[in-house]
Formats: structure tokens, C-alpha cells, sequence
């Protein structure tokens, strides 16, 4: 027999808790993630209750992008971790996906493609987190063949993530706003996970992407 064990999402709580990020950070756009199925949540109800709440969402890889787009959900959504192929653009292009470029091998292929319609990128510069975005002195040279590339849209944002910003005695995350505010690049920025909205209005730049503070 079936343990009569039940879960039972608060979707009205959710709505809340984005009013909560944007109270936070009133002069940023908000982009709730939905990576992991939503922190196991399911991602298709989650995206649903939020779409007309947020700005943009974001997922870790292509297959839940299209999850969510097959459902229905037309709101921006953003790949975290970009593409894993060259193959993978035209779905990005099609589905009017947003990707992030982290690395020489994706920026090569975004050069390289031939898609029916421009990409919306996100440059994503490592700080610290030592994980995944480009060098600091490279974000530059990144940024400047972005441009120069018709399969990019004009409007690039640069984006950076934290190590360690939920505790906030460790000095590494200032260290990290610091090489962020030197690159000095002229779009527009983003940093605040959900650790970041909550303890760091220093990061809230133009767009935060609160993701667990959001459930």
C-alpha cells in the first residue's frame, strides 16, 4: 500500500515571493530560475504561475527550455549553461531562446552558425566562482565579436555569479563585485542570485535572478 504522503505547492506563495525580490530590488528586472524542474517543484506548473509575474526565466541546458516552450510558456527564458553543440542553435534561434556564452567554444559556433534570426546573449564573466565564464581580461574581446556578429541581438547583458554570497562575513563576494564593476563594460549587468537580492543591494544591477528564495 501507498504511503499517503502529499505535496502541495502554495503557488500563491510563490507569486509572493517574487513580490518580495522585486521589493528588494526595485530598479532590476527579475529573472525567476527554474532550473532542476524548478528545485523539483515541477517546472512546467512553476513557469506557468510565474510567467506573468517575472521578466525572464531561466533553466540550466536546451531540454528544459523546450520543455517549458512545448507547454506554452512564451516568456524569455534564459540557458544558463548555454549550448553543448553547434547543433543546439538552431533550436535557440527558433524558439527565440536566450543563451549564455561562457567560453571560446560557444562564442566560435555562435560566429559560425547560419540561423534564421539573431540570438540574445548573455556574456558571463567568472569573478570567482572559478566554475564557468570567461576571464575578466577577456570579457572584453568577448563582448566586442558579440557585437560585431549578426547572430547576436544588440541587446547583450553581461552577468557574473557568486561563490559564497549567502555568507556574508566572507569577504570573497566584495572581492568578486569589485572585478565586476572594474570591467566597466557599457550594457547591462547581472549578479544578484537569490543570496545576492537578499544580503547584497550592491548587486542588483539591471537584472537579479533569485532562484531558491523564490520557494
Amino acid at each position: 500500500m501507498a504511503r499517503p504522503a502529499q505535496a502541495r505547492l502554495d503557488l500563491a506563495a510563490l507569486r509572493h515571493n517574487v513580490g518580495v525580490a522585486r521589493a528588494l530590488a526595485p530598479r532590476s528586472r527579475v529573472m525567476a530560475v527554474v532550473k532542476a524542474n524548478a528545485y523539483g517543484h515541477g517546472a512546467v506548473t512553476i513557469a506557468g504561475a510565474l510567467q506573468a509575474e517575472v521578466d525572464a526565466l531561466a533553466v540550466a541546458c536546451i531540454e528544459e527550455a523546450l520543455e517549458l516552450r512545448f507547454a506554452g510558456i512564451d516568456t524569455p527564458i534564459l540557458l544558463l549553461e548555454g549550448v553543448f553543440s553547434a547543433a543546439e542553435l538552431a533550436s535557440v534561434s527558433q524558439l527565440d531562446l536566450w543563451m549564455t556564452i561562457d567560453n571560446e567554444r560557444q562564442l566560435r559556433w555562435l560566429e559560425e552558425a547560419s540561423l534564421p534570426l539573431p540570438v540574445t546573449c548573455w556574456l558571463k564573466v567568472d569573478t570567482g566562482m572559478n566554475r564557468l565564464g570567461v576571464p575578466p581580461a577577456s570579457a572584453p574581446l568577448f563582448l566586442q565579436r558579440l557585437r560585431a556578429t549578426p547572430n547576436a541581438q544588440a541587446d547583450i547583458v553581461t552577468c557574473t555569479h557568486f561563490a559564497c554570497a549567502d555568507d556574508v562575513h566572507n569577504p570573497h563576494t566584495p572581492r568578486q563585485l569589485a572585478r565586476f564593476d572594474a570591467l566597466a563594460l557599457d550594457t547591462p549587468r547581472s549578479a544578484a542570485n537569490s543570496a545576492g537580492v537578499l544580503a547584497w543591494p550592491q548587486s542588483h544591477y539591471e537584472w537579479v535572478r533569485p532562484g531558491y528564495m523564490l520557494y
